[in-house]
Protein backbone atom coordinates (compact mmCIF):
# COMPACT_ATOMS: atom_id res chain seq x y z
CA UNK A 1 0.00 0.00 0.00
CA UNK A 2 2.00 2.92 1.63
CA UNK A 3 2.81 5.66 4.22
CA UNK A 4 -0.47 6.90 6.19
CA UNK A 5 -0.19 9.65 9.40
CA UNK A 6 -3.05 8.67 11.94
CA UNK A 7 -2.98 10.95 15.04
CA UNK A 8 0.58 12.19 14.33
CA UNK A 9 2.39 9.17 13.80
CA UNK A 10 3.08 7.94 10.49
CA UNK A 11 2.24 3.95 9.52
CA UNK A 12 3.56 1.17 6.87
CA UNK A 13 0.61 -0.13 5.51
CA UNK A 14 1.36 -3.18 3.15
CA UNK A 15 -0.81 -5.67 1.62
CA UNK A 16 -0.13 -9.37 2.73
CA UNK A 17 -2.65 -11.34 0.01
CA UNK A 18 -6.28 -12.69 -0.03
CA UNK A 19 -7.99 -14.21 3.02
CA UNK A 20 -11.85 -15.62 2.75
CA UNK A 21 -12.36 -13.02 -0.23
CA UNK A 22 -10.73 -10.19 1.62
CA UNK A 23 -7.52 -8.26 1.00
CA UNK A 24 -5.27 -8.71 4.49
CA UNK A 25 -2.88 -6.04 5.33
CA UNK A 26 -0.01 -5.59 7.96
CA UNK A 27 0.68 -1.92 9.85
CA UNK A 28 4.03 -1.23 11.34
CA UNK A 29 4.33 0.75 14.48
CA UNK A 30 4.25 4.00 14.59
CA UNK A 31 6.72 6.37 14.00
CA UNK A 32 7.25 10.18 14.46
CA UNK A 33 9.52 10.74 11.05
CA UNK A 34 7.91 9.67 7.63
CA UNK A 35 10.56 8.71 6.21
CA UNK A 36 11.47 6.36 9.34
CA UNK A 37 7.82 4.59 8.35
CA UNK A 38 8.95 4.76 4.44
CA UNK A 39 11.89 2.29 5.45
CA UNK A 40 9.39 0.13 7.63
CA UNK A 41 7.57 -0.03 4.69
CA UNK A 42 10.32 -1.38 2.19
CA UNK A 43 11.58 -3.75 5.15
CA UNK A 44 7.34 -4.61 5.11
CA UNK A 45 7.22 -5.70 1.70
CA UNK A 46 10.25 -8.07 1.47
CA UNK A 47 9.15 -9.76 5.13
CA UNK A 48 6.09 -10.41 2.95
CA UNK A 49 7.72 -11.14 -0.31
CA UNK A 50 9.94 -14.17 1.50
CA UNK A 51 7.04 -15.40 3.32
CA UNK A 52 5.00 -15.93 0.21
CA UNK A 53 2.29 -13.92 1.23
CA UNK A 54 1.16 -16.41 3.85
CA UNK A 55 -1.64 -15.15 6.19
CA UNK A 56 -2.23 -16.96 9.30
CA UNK A 57 -5.29 -16.23 11.43
CA UNK A 58 -5.24 -13.80 14.67
CA UNK A 59 -3.96 -16.73 17.34
CA UNK A 60 -3.05 -15.68 21.06
CA UNK A 61 -0.08 -16.44 22.54
CA UNK A 62 -1.34 -19.45 24.83
CA UNK A 63 -2.39 -20.70 21.46
CA UNK A 64 1.04 -21.01 19.89
CA UNK A 65 2.62 -21.74 23.03
CA UNK A 66 0.53 -24.80 23.65
CA UNK A 67 1.89 -26.00 20.54
CA UNK A 68 4.90 -25.60 21.20
CA UNK A 69 4.70 -27.51 24.10
CA UNK A 70 3.17 -30.47 22.12
CA UNK A 71 5.96 -29.99 20.10
CA UNK A 72 8.48 -30.44 22.51
CA UNK A 73 7.56 -33.15 24.22
CA UNK A 74 7.94 -35.11 21.14
CA UNK A 75 11.32 -33.94 20.39
CA UNK A 76 13.35 -33.52 23.77
CA UNK A 77 14.22 -35.62 26.58
CA UNK A 78 11.29 -35.89 28.97
CA UNK A 79 12.84 -34.23 31.73
CA UNK A 80 13.43 -30.64 29.37
CA UNK A 81 9.81 -31.15 28.26
CA UNK A 82 8.25 -31.39 31.82
CA UNK A 83 11.08 -28.42 32.64
CA UNK A 84 9.40 -26.62 29.49
CA UNK A 85 6.22 -27.04 30.63
CA UNK A 86 6.53 -26.15 33.99
CA UNK A 87 7.72 -22.67 33.04
CA UNK A 88 5.44 -22.03 30.45
CA UNK A 89 2.53 -22.93 32.65
CA UNK A 90 3.44 -21.11 35.50
CA UNK A 91 5.07 -17.70 34.67
CA UNK A 92 3.54 -17.57 31.70
CA UNK A 93 0.26 -18.40 30.71
CA UNK A 94 -1.65 -16.32 32.87
CA UNK A 95 0.16 -13.18 32.43
CA UNK A 96 -0.16 -13.49 28.38
CA UNK A 97 -3.51 -14.92 28.62
CA UNK A 98 -5.66 -14.30 25.50
CA UNK A 99 -3.29 -11.84 24.03
CA UNK A 100 -2.72 -11.99 20.49
CA UNK A 101 0.69 -12.97 19.48
CA UNK A 102 1.10 -10.91 16.72
CA UNK A 103 0.52 -7.86 19.17
CA UNK A 104 3.25 -8.30 21.60
CA UNK A 105 5.80 -6.03 22.17
CA UNK A 106 9.06 -5.43 23.45
CA UNK A 107 7.39 -3.35 26.22
CA UNK A 108 5.28 -6.03 26.94
CA UNK A 109 8.33 -8.78 27.11
CA UNK A 110 10.09 -5.89 29.71
CA UNK A 111 7.36 -5.74 31.82
CA UNK A 112 6.53 -9.24 32.16
CA UNK A 113 10.06 -9.67 33.15
CA UNK A 114 9.96 -7.23 35.90
CA UNK A 115 6.66 -8.83 36.62
CA UNK A 116 8.33 -12.02 37.71
CA UNK A 117 9.20 -11.65 41.50
CA UNK A 118 11.53 -14.92 41.36
CA UNK A 119 15.21 -15.21 41.86
CA UNK A 120 17.52 -14.20 38.31
CA UNK A 121 18.15 -17.67 37.17
CA UNK A 122 14.59 -18.43 37.35
CA UNK A 123 13.72 -15.27 35.37
CA UNK A 124 16.17 -16.02 33.01
CA UNK A 125 14.96 -19.18 32.35
CA UNK A 126 11.35 -17.88 31.94
CA UNK A 127 12.50 -15.64 29.58
CA UNK A 128 14.46 -18.52 27.45
CA UNK A 129 11.21 -20.46 27.21
CA UNK A 130 9.25 -17.31 26.22
CA UNK A 131 12.06 -16.59 23.32
CA UNK A 132 11.45 -20.03 22.21
CA UNK A 133 7.72 -19.84 21.95
CA UNK A 134 8.17 -16.80 19.51
CA UNK A 135 10.62 -18.70 17.63
CA UNK A 136 8.40 -21.30 17.06
CA UNK A 137 5.57 -18.55 15.68
CA UNK A 138 8.23 -17.41 13.50
CA UNK A 139 8.16 -20.41 11.78
CA UNK A 140 5.45 -20.59 11.55
CA UNK A 141 4.90 -17.14 10.36
CA UNK A 142 2.63 -16.24 12.84
CA UNK A 143 5.60 -13.52 13.54
CA UNK A 144 8.20 -11.75 11.52
CA UNK A 145 10.07 -10.71 14.72
CA UNK A 146 11.32 -12.25 17.89
CA UNK A 147 9.81 -9.42 20.64
CA UNK A 148 11.97 -10.89 23.27
CA UNK A 149 15.64 -10.46 20.81
CA UNK A 150 17.68 -7.37 22.68
CA UNK A 151 15.97 -7.16 26.13
CA UNK A 152 18.76 -7.31 29.05
CA UNK A 153 18.13 -10.67 31.36
CA UNK A 154 18.94 -10.45 34.79
CA UNK A 155 22.76 -11.31 35.42
CA UNK A 156 23.34 -14.52 37.38
CA UNK A 157 25.91 -15.01 39.37
CA UNK A 158 27.29 -18.21 39.27
CA UNK A 159 28.70 -19.81 42.52
CA UNK A 160 31.91 -21.30 43.01
CA UNK A 161 31.58 -24.90 42.82
CA UNK A 162 31.99 -26.47 45.66
CA UNK A 163 34.26 -29.92 44.81
CA UNK A 164 36.40 -32.34 46.69
CA UNK A 165 40.26 -33.31 46.90
CA UNK A 166 41.34 -36.71 45.56
CA UNK A 167 42.00 -37.27 49.24
CA UNK A 168 38.36 -36.60 50.94
CA UNK A 169 37.19 -38.65 47.61
CA UNK A 170 39.47 -41.60 48.88
CA UNK A 171 38.20 -41.25 52.45
CA UNK A 172 34.65 -41.57 51.31
CA UNK A 173 34.60 -44.23 49.23
CA UNK A 174 36.52 -46.38 51.79
CA UNK A 175 33.79 -45.81 54.69
CA UNK A 176 33.41 -48.98 55.67
CA UNK A 177 29.73 -48.47 56.01
CA UNK A 178 29.61 -46.71 52.56
CA UNK A 179 30.81 -49.75 50.71
CA UNK A 180 28.12 -51.74 52.63
CA UNK A 181 25.85 -49.64 50.49
CA UNK A 182 23.88 -50.94 47.78
CA UNK A 183 25.01 -47.60 45.85
CA UNK A 184 28.49 -48.05 46.28
CA UNK A 185 29.61 -49.28 42.77
CA UNK A 186 27.41 -46.74 41.29
CA UNK A 187 29.28 -44.17 43.79
CA UNK A 188 32.61 -45.21 42.29
CA UNK A 189 31.76 -44.84 38.79
CA UNK A 190 30.49 -41.47 39.49
CA UNK A 191 34.15 -40.65 41.43
CA UNK A 192 36.04 -42.50 39.16
CA UNK A 193 34.73 -41.65 35.93
CA UNK A 194 33.70 -38.20 36.03
CA UNK A 195 29.99 -39.87 34.68
CA UNK A 196 26.76 -37.91 34.95
CA UNK A 197 24.15 -39.57 37.81
CA UNK A 198 21.24 -39.87 35.18
CA UNK A 199 24.05 -42.05 33.31
CA UNK A 200 25.38 -44.07 35.60
CA UNK A 201 22.03 -44.93 36.79
CA UNK A 202 20.97 -45.77 32.85
CA UNK A 203 24.16 -48.52 32.54
CA UNK A 204 22.76 -51.95 32.08
CA UNK A 205 24.74 -54.98 31.62
CA UNK A 206 24.97 -54.90 27.72
CA UNK A 207 26.53 -51.77 27.96
CA UNK A 208 29.57 -52.42 29.92
CA UNK A 209 32.47 -54.01 27.71
CA UNK A 210 34.94 -55.27 30.64
CA UNK A 211 37.70 -52.24 30.53
CA UNK A 212 34.37 -49.34 29.42
CA UNK A 213 30.82 -48.46 29.28
CA UNK A 214 29.47 -47.29 26.16
CA UNK A 215 26.31 -45.30 27.74
CA UNK A 216 23.12 -45.47 25.35
CA UNK A 217 20.64 -43.90 28.07
CA UNK A 218 19.95 -42.01 31.05
CA UNK A 219 17.18 -42.67 33.90
CA UNK A 220 15.76 -39.02 35.44
CA UNK A 221 14.15 -39.15 38.87
CA UNK A 222 10.62 -40.79 37.89
CA UNK A 223 12.87 -44.00 36.54
CA UNK A 224 11.64 -42.70 32.61
CA UNK A 225 14.67 -43.41 30.20
CA UNK A 226 15.74 -39.70 29.13
CA UNK A 227 18.49 -38.88 26.16
CA UNK A 228 21.59 -38.26 26.63
CA UNK A 229 22.80 -34.63 27.00
CA UNK A 230 24.94 -34.38 23.55
CA UNK A 231 26.24 -36.75 21.22
CA UNK A 232 29.65 -37.19 22.94
CA UNK A 233 27.91 -38.54 26.18
CA UNK A 234 27.77 -41.60 24.24
CA UNK A 235 31.63 -41.86 24.25
CA UNK A 236 33.13 -44.59 25.85
CA UNK A 237 34.11 -44.41 29.44
CA UNK A 238 37.54 -46.41 30.42
CA UNK A 239 37.57 -47.92 34.13
CA UNK A 240 40.08 -48.85 36.31
CA UNK A 241 41.14 -52.39 36.94
CA UNK A 242 40.41 -51.98 40.69
CA UNK A 243 36.93 -50.44 39.44
CA UNK A 244 36.43 -53.27 36.97
CA UNK A 245 37.08 -55.88 40.00
CA UNK A 246 34.32 -54.29 41.89
CA UNK A 247 31.68 -54.23 38.49
CA UNK A 248 32.78 -57.93 38.19
CA UNK A 249 31.87 -58.96 41.97
CA UNK A 250 28.69 -56.95 41.10
CA UNK A 251 27.33 -58.88 38.30
CA UNK A 252 28.04 -62.29 39.71
CA UNK A 253 26.28 -60.98 42.87
CA UNK A 254 23.41 -59.95 40.31
CA UNK A 255 23.02 -63.37 39.06
CA UNK A 256 22.99 -65.18 41.88
CA UNK A 257 20.15 -62.90 43.06
CA UNK A 258 18.29 -63.98 39.80
CA UNK A 259 18.79 -67.28 39.86
CA UNK A 260 17.44 -67.51 43.65
CA UNK A 261 14.16 -65.76 42.72
CA UNK A 262 13.98 -67.73 39.43
CA UNK A 263 14.18 -64.90 37.54
CA UNK A 264 15.78 -64.80 34.00
CA UNK A 265 19.49 -62.39 34.02
CA UNK A 266 19.99 -60.83 30.77
CA UNK A 267 22.51 -58.50 29.41
CA UNK A 268 19.44 -56.15 29.81
CA UNK A 269 19.24 -56.18 33.38
CA UNK A 270 20.45 -52.90 34.84
CA UNK A 271 24.02 -52.12 36.71
CA UNK A 272 22.78 -50.21 39.30
CA UNK A 273 19.61 -51.50 40.57
CA UNK A 274 17.06 -52.27 43.59
CA UNK A 275 16.12 -55.02 45.24
CA UNK A 276 14.06 -56.87 45.47
CA UNK A 277 12.23 -56.21 41.97
CA UNK A 278 16.04 -54.66 40.20
CA UNK A 279 14.57 -51.32 39.45
CA UNK A 280 17.26 -49.07 37.99
CA UNK A 281 18.49 -46.89 41.05
CA UNK A 282 17.22 -43.31 40.67
CA UNK A 283 19.26 -39.81 40.33
CA UNK A 284 16.82 -38.59 42.90
CA UNK A 285 18.04 -42.19 45.12
CA UNK A 286 21.78 -41.31 44.49
CA UNK A 287 21.42 -38.27 46.23
CA UNK A 288 19.42 -38.91 48.98
CA UNK A 289 22.41 -41.46 49.78
CA UNK A 290 24.95 -39.39 49.16
CA UNK A 291 23.59 -36.71 51.19
CA UNK A 292 22.99 -38.76 54.25
CA UNK A 293 25.95 -40.30 54.33
CA UNK A 294 28.51 -37.45 53.92
CA UNK A 295 26.64 -35.91 56.71
CA UNK A 296 27.03 -38.41 59.25
CA UNK A 297 30.58 -38.74 58.40
CA UNK A 298 31.14 -34.86 58.52
CA UNK A 299 32.44 -34.69 54.17
CA UNK A 300 32.45 -30.76 52.95
CA UNK A 301 28.45 -30.11 52.12
CA UNK A 302 28.31 -29.99 47.96
CA UNK A 303 25.75 -31.82 46.09
CA UNK A 304 26.62 -35.16 44.39
CA UNK A 305 27.18 -33.54 40.80
CA UNK A 306 29.57 -31.30 42.28
CA UNK A 307 31.41 -34.45 44.47
CA UNK A 308 31.49 -36.79 41.84
CA UNK A 309 31.62 -34.98 38.40
CA UNK A 310 32.80 -31.23 39.03
CA UNK A 311 35.75 -32.58 41.64
CA UNK A 312 36.56 -34.84 38.25
CA UNK A 313 37.14 -32.44 36.16
CA UNK A 314 38.70 -30.05 38.91
CA UNK A 315 40.96 -32.64 39.86
CA UNK A 316 42.27 -33.28 36.53
CA UNK A 317 43.01 -29.28 35.94
CA UNK A 318 45.01 -28.94 38.74
CA UNK A 319 47.20 -32.40 37.92
CA UNK A 320 47.94 -30.14 35.07
CA UNK A 321 46.11 -32.84 32.12
CA UNK A 322 45.85 -31.29 28.96
CA UNK A 323 41.83 -29.65 28.92
CA UNK A 324 41.76 -31.00 25.39
CA UNK A 325 41.96 -34.83 26.90
CA UNK A 326 39.70 -33.72 30.31
CA UNK A 327 37.24 -32.49 27.41
CA UNK A 328 37.16 -35.99 26.14
CA UNK A 329 37.34 -37.90 29.46
CA UNK A 330 33.94 -35.86 30.70
CA UNK A 331 32.31 -36.44 27.12
CA UNK A 332 31.34 -32.08 26.85
CA UNK A 333 30.32 -31.08 23.60
CA UNK A 334 33.66 -29.15 22.90
CA UNK A 335 36.95 -27.84 24.92
CA UNK A 336 35.21 -24.86 25.65
CA UNK A 337 33.01 -26.36 27.68
CA UNK A 338 35.74 -27.94 29.46
CA UNK A 339 37.65 -24.65 29.90
CA UNK A 340 34.63 -22.40 30.88
CA UNK A 341 33.62 -24.82 33.83
CA UNK A 342 37.59 -26.04 35.05
CA UNK A 343 40.07 -23.17 34.00
CA UNK A 344 39.10 -21.30 37.39
CA UNK A 345 42.04 -20.41 39.32
CA UNK A 346 42.35 -21.73 42.77
CA UNK A 347 44.88 -20.38 45.56
CA UNK A 348 47.40 -23.32 45.20
CA UNK A 349 46.94 -22.94 41.36
CA UNK A 350 47.63 -19.41 41.46
CA UNK A 351 51.10 -19.86 43.28
CA UNK A 352 52.14 -22.72 41.80
CA UNK A 353 51.93 -20.91 38.44
CA UNK A 354 53.25 -17.60 40.37
CA UNK A 355 56.40 -19.47 41.34
CA UNK A 356 57.05 -21.13 37.90
CA UNK A 357 57.71 -17.91 36.20
CA UNK A 358 59.29 -16.28 39.04
CA UNK A 359 61.86 -18.94 39.07
CA UNK A 360 62.33 -18.32 35.38
CA UNK A 361 63.18 -14.77 36.08
CA UNK A 362 64.80 -14.16 39.35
Amino acid sequence: MAVQKKNDLWYAVVYTGIKNGKQQQENSIGYKKREDAVLAEIELKKSVIENGHKVNNKESLNYIAERWIGMREKTVAPVTYRNNKYYYEHYIKDYFDKRLIRDIEPMDITEFMVSLNKAPATISKAMNILSQIFDFAISLHYRRTNPCTGIRKPNIKKKKKATWSPEQIKKFLNVSEIKEQSCYVAFLILFTTGMRPGEVCGLRWIDWKGDYFTPVVGIDDKRDETDLKNENAHDNVYIDCNIKKNIERLYKAQKAIYFEKGMRFTDECFINCLLPDMRPMTTNYLRQRFVKLSNKYKFPKTSLYAACRHSFGTNLMRMKTNPKIVSQMMRHSSVRTTLDNYSHVDEDMYKDALKMYNDLII
